[in-house]
């Protein structure tokens, strides 16, 4: 076997040296959410929610991804949903935080038009968002924000 690159090895400063998100062009997180079914999923996230799908994969379909945003108001969300059996939720599991560009409230408004599970209702947060919680059907918690 051959030697491990220069910066590979040890611990610390000699391994820290090497800045690989940079060195890789890390630019985006996708996170991955645990449902019962994809497909209602991914019809939940785009009918209620407001996302697109972008695909649904598997015959019975098994995973699933939705986004939002093309970059003219800044980077697409995505998020990957999983179909996996049910599991009990811990009472905390996480939670997604999508920055809004404009009327937080509005949103708001819409989702309680279209009987989405808030959890917490808009709030002016002290760190200079404005924000809100919702509960889609697998359980996960949502928050959107928007500068204040």
């Amino acid at each position: 076997m051959g030697s491990p690159p220069s910066g590979a090895q040890g611990s610390g400063a000699a391994a820290a040296a090497v800045d690989l998100g940079t060195l890789h062009e890390f630019h985006g997180i996708q996170p991955v959410l645990p449902v019962t079914d994809a497909a209602r999923a991914a019809r939940y996230f785009r009918d209620v929610l407001g996302f697109e799908i972008d695909f649904i994969a598997g015959e019975p379909p098994s995973y699933a991804r939705v986004k939002k945003g093309d970059r003219t108001y800044g980077d697409p969300v995505y998020i990957r949903l999983w179909q996996c059996g049910r599991r009990d939720a811990a009472p905390w599991r996480g939670e997604i935080v999508i920055h809004v560009g404009r009327d937080v409230d509005g949103l708001h408004a819409a989702y309680v038009k279209r009987g989405v599970d808030i959890v917490e209702p808009p709030t002016s947060q002290p760190w200079g968002l404005r924000e809100f919680a919702i509960r889609e059907p697998d359980g996960h918690v949502l928050r959107f924000c928007g500068y204040l």
